[in-house]
């Protein structure tokens, strides 16, 4: 093998999915690759010898396998399995990555198997290529709260008893998917970077995007329903990200109201990093559950309203609009860099209109009020007598973020 053949780390359990694992380390190596391997069975005897033994994973956290073998045997088996992603995070976080000894890494698993890699792949960073295949992989249990970060999660039509025609078929696209992406794919490009928040509802990005795009900046648009909000703010922990529009932080709702949030602890990289950013309550007075759990927020005597077949709609209360002001009040006051408010004070999103199912003026005005009244006084806000969708929203946004974003230009 040469020496600058990219390497690709395979993650899985050597006494449960050994020939599996074996058979996806040979598919690697075929494609003119270094497969390493990393493995976290805790029982039975590994299937071959692995480059980074269980022992090994086991001591990065001041433990011996047999310790967390009897842990297992007592009961305690997720304190076991807590100590083992995170043993598993350390090597491969601080250890290869940093190193620069792998290129990628490529996971296996069953449930188990499942959060003990999402926990290693959390830790590494945004655009180094990560492959997941799990047999709970799509499910209620691989929630976007755990994979955070832009994971390639495979499904595979079966379970992994040793190989036959079905399980090569689901072990080699997940290899070929790992070697394709570290032979072929270029890091992330450099900026500066500019962020904006949004969904389909709401009609500034084109003007504002341009209006950055001619100034030089580079634009990423997050989409707040998803889980990249969670991926934007680990890019602006990662330096990528170097200035923010927070046009569309209604994640903030979801996390008081208990809608389906996709990404918990919104409105916090910015603040923490100190970078420029204008923030916005798009479509706060609104929040979004999967459309399964209709029923259960109709119960409560809400207005609920089907947005599609997986997604349905909510209103939240006066209270909830007053607590989402205060929410954002208490993480803004927190910042350190330069920060401006822009308040569209004649609706929040397009069904935030007269005429339209979410048009709330009452509870908007408490938003409204509340952030007022709670913000820091050295805080830019500016109260805009329009609409978000309006033309002037985004002219005006604009002006006020290329002030901000002096620092950071082209």
């Amino acid at each position: 093998m040469s020496s600058n053949q990219k390497t690709i780390l395979i993650i899985g359990t050597l006494d449960t999915k050994g020939e599996e694992i074996l058979f996806m380390k040979n598919i690697i190596e075929s494609m003119d690759l270094r497969c390493m391997v990393l493995d976290l069975g805790l029982k039975g005897k590994p299937f071959f010898e692995p480059d980074v033994t269980r022992h090994q994973v086991a001591k990065a956290v001041s433990r011996t396998v047999q310790e967390l073998v009897s842990l297992a045997d007592e009961g305690r088996y997720e304190v076991a399995v807590e100590e083992l992603a995170r043993g598993a995070e350390m090597i491969v976080s601080e250890e290869l990555y940093i190193s620069g000894k792998i290129d990628g890494v490529l996971c296996i698993g069953g449930s188990m198997g499942t959060a003990v890699a999402l926990r290693a792949l959390r830790a590494l960073p945004v655009g180094f290529p990560k492959v997941l295949l799990s047999t709970v992989a799509l499910s209620d249990y691989v929630h976007p709260v755990f994979v955070k970060s832009d994971i390639i999660l495979i499904q595979p039509i079966s379970d992994f008893w040793g190989l036959n025609p079905w399980s090569k078929r689901d072990l080699k696209r997940a290899s070929l998917s790992i070697a394709s992406v570290v032979k072929e794919e270029e890091p992330l490009e450099d900026g500066p970077w500019i962020a904006i928040s949004t969904i389909g509802w709401l009609s500034y990005v084109p003007l504002i995007k341009k209006g950055l795009e001619e100034k030089g900046f580079k634009v990423t648009i997050s989409h707040s329903v998803s889980m990249q909000g969670s991926i934007m703010e680990q890019l602006i922990r990662q330096g990528v990200i170097k200035g923010m529009l927070d046009l569309c932080p209604f994640e903030l709702t979801h996390e008081i109201a208990g809608g389906s949030c996709a990404s918990p602890g919104r409105m916090e990289a910015a603040v923490e990093m100190g970078i420029p950013h204008v923030v916005s309550p798009g479509a706060i007075g609104v929040f979004t559950m999967n459309a399964i759990d209709m029923p259960k927020f109709a119960a409560q005597g809400r207005f609920t309203i089907e947005h599609n077949e997986i997604l349905g709609t909510a209103k939240p209360t006066m209270e909830e609009m007053v607590e989402t002001a205060n929410v954002m009040a208490s993480k803004l006051n927190k910042s350190s860099g330069p920060v401006a408010v822009m308040i569209p004070e004649q609706g929040f999103f397009i069904y935030d209109s007269p005429d339209k199912m979410y048009h709330n003026p009452e509870g908007r005005k408490a938003f409204i009020e509340t952030l007022r009244n709670n913000i820091r006084s050295d805080i830019e806000v500016n109260y805009l007598d329009c609409h978000i969708n309006d033309t002037e929203y985004a002219e005006k946004t604009l002006e006020v973020a290329l002030r901000l974003f002096k620092g950071i230009a082209p």
